[in-house]
């Protein structure tokens, strides 16, 4: 598996914006586990380098799978590590929404005004397991996350609009209906959407494919006419 392989490329298309002198910006998303592979430090090296009107946002919830942020860095924080690139580096409440808005907004606004990549880091907490496949209660600390779901963005996204007289009960039930119209609405699209051949896998990827590729291709073709 390949964590934070689309930081490169989020980084070669911002940079193709600012060659073309087109007007844009990348945000590329994230989680803290991927700030631990090398795609992530040559993307960040290279954005702060040219410039490129990026903005990474990492999502750190504390928890590479079962491996403990202190297990993946001898840093404070991942925003500390903004410096190093040439950018700054940004550290916010990941449950605050209007604080992860402001903050990614005035790191749009950087992008687009020419003054290069920004790094955010919004510091959250994983209220569920990371797959069907992993058990967080073997390894999260007893009551972390019961406590962290007091501090929920939905919740307290929602309480704020209470409070301030946005929202109501009337509000919550036509948002949910709205919700399971579009829900059925994307999935009756997709149900009627033609499958395409599986087998463009294996296209538009090299001009002259290589003799290894040809053959998977083949392999693929003789398994599927022999079902």
């Amino acid at each position: 598996m390949a964590l934070g392989a689309h930081l490169p490329q989020a980084v070669g298309l911002a940079w193709g914006l600012r060659l073309r002198g087109r007007p844009g910006m990348v945000l590329a998303y994230f989680g803290d586990g991927a700030s631990s592979e090398g795609d992530f430090h040559e993307a960040c090296n290279l954005a702060g380098v040219r410039k490129a009107p990026v903005v990474f946002f990492c999502q750190n919830n504390g928890w590479a799978i079962s491996v403990p942020w202190s297990l993946q860095s001898g840093g404070e924080s991942l925003a500390a590590r903004g410096a190093g690139y040439g950018m700054p580096g940004v550290r916010v409440d990941g449950n605050d929404l209007l604080a992860v808005y402001e903050v990614t907004r005035q790191a749009r606004a950087r992008a687009l005004a020419g003054e290069g990549p920004t790094l955010v880091e919004a510091v959250t907490t994983r209220l569920g397991a990371h797959t069907t496949a992993d058990d967080p209660t073997r390894y999260t600390p007893a009551g972390q996350v019961e406590a962290a779901r007091a501090r929920d963005p939905i919740a307290r996204l929602r309480a704020w609009l209470v409070a301030t007289r946005r929202w109501d009960d009337e509000a919550d039930a036509l948002a949910e209906k709205w919700c399971d119209a579009e829900i059925e609405r994307a999935v009756e699209e997709f149900d009627a959407t033609p499958r395409p051949d599986p087998a463009l896998l294996f296209d538009h990827v090299y001009a002259d494919p290589p003799v290894r590729l040809q053959r998977q291709r083949e392999a693929f073709l003789r398994e599927r006419e022999g079902r």
